[in-house]
């Protein structure tokens, strides 16, 4: 059951019911010269799209590695729901927050919004329902239906050896 999960930090994000998704996922293309390019109404930079629409805004980009599916990664995160309540925080659990990209099974929105990251970047993402939590919810933390907003450094992304 999926509560249970809620109990335990950062396993948070765990869920049977999601479906894996796509790592490594492209960026979306730049926009058409003159097109209308969304922006983020909190910082002005400009919101990317993915097909799955999922929406990401790069805080900080990365100078460091790519993370590639199978790495091992170390981030500090902060969740929300949309009209700004925190649900979670990897401050609330000790600090940082480990999983294996593509093998740790996370949200889809997590996945997929991490994917493109590199070493040094903080992102924003904005998780659609149908990437988070979907019509179930989670327990009494998530409703259902809940765009998910998180704000992700990335620590660290190191490939196994």
């Amino acid at each position: 059951m999926l509560v249970a999960a809620l109990s335990f930090g950062p396993r948070f994000f765990t869920t049977a019911q999601a479906a894996p998704a796509t790592t490594n996922a492209p960026s979306a293309p730049p926009a058409p010269a003159g097109a209308n390019i969304e922006t983020d109404k909190e910082t002005g930079k400009p919101v990317v799209t993915t097909p799955s629409g999922l929406k990401y805004v790069d805080l900080t980009p990365g100078t460091g590695p790519a993370v590639k599916t199978g790495d091992q990664v170390t981030v500090n995160y902060v969740g929300k729901l949309i009209d700004g309540t925190e649900f979670d925080a990897s401050a609330k659990h000790g600090g940082t927050f480990d999983y294996v990209q593509g093998v740790t099974h996370l949200i889809p929105g997590w996945t997929e919004g991490t994917s493109t990251m590199k070493v040094g970047g903080k992102r924003k993402l904005i998780i659609p329902p149908q990437l988070g939590y979907g019509m179930q919810g989670a327990g009494d933390v998530i409703p259902p239906n809940a765009t998910l907003i998180f704000e992700i450094d990335l620590i660290s992304s190191t490939t196994p050896k």
